[in-house]
């Protein structure tokens, strides 16, 4: 039953829940969460795209990027992103952002449908120079790797001359 002089307000259910994980010691580990996920906001599409966050601990956030480069260029903008993630979150939260190589990047979901290259459109002259070139090198796998790159660059300076008629 319903009392008529209550002086209790409803609260939400994502209220009682952070409540409760607070309780079992687990709101520390979804604010990480929800910091983390501000990462692309905070960074944009290109940095992103490149840079995946790994963890939060004592103030510091690790960030993974694809290459030592990333990790350079990123170095000289961590505090303009320090500061903009926290002004995301509402919070001075991150007192330090670290970078290191480690993230590989997944395949655009575009790039697994397409060839790399189209048909091959060699002459005999172009397919006699690759093999004459490559018999010479003693290394089977790099003679191999050799053919497929001429082949293809080959090929693709062909396509352009028969495009361009």
């Amino acid at each position: 039953m319903r009392r008529k002089n209550s002086k209790t307000r409803l609260q939400s259910i994502g209220d009682i829940l952070f409540k409760a994980f607070k309780r079992r010691g687990m709101a520390a580990k979804l604010e990480e969460n929800a910091l983390l996920k501000l990462w692309p906001k905070a960074v944009g599409e290109q940095i992103a795209s490149q840079t995946q966050p790994d963890c939060l601990r004592n103030g510091t956030l690790f960030i993974k990027t694809t290459s030592s480069v990333w990790v350079q260029q990123l170095h000289f903008m961590k505090e303009e992103i320090r500061l903009k993630l926290n002004k995301l979150s509402g919070k001075d939260a991150i007192k330090e952002i670290r970078f290191s190589v480690g993230h590989k990047l997944a395949k655009a979901k575009n790039e697994e449908n397409y060839p790399v290259t189209k048909k091959l459109v060699l002459k005999e002259r172009d397919k006699k120079m690759i093999a004459e070139t490559t018999a010479a090198l003693n290394d089977p796998e790099l003679a191999a790797i050799l053919k497929r790159v001429m082949q293809v660059e080959i090929s693709r300076r062909r396509q352009r001359e028969i495009d361009a008629k």
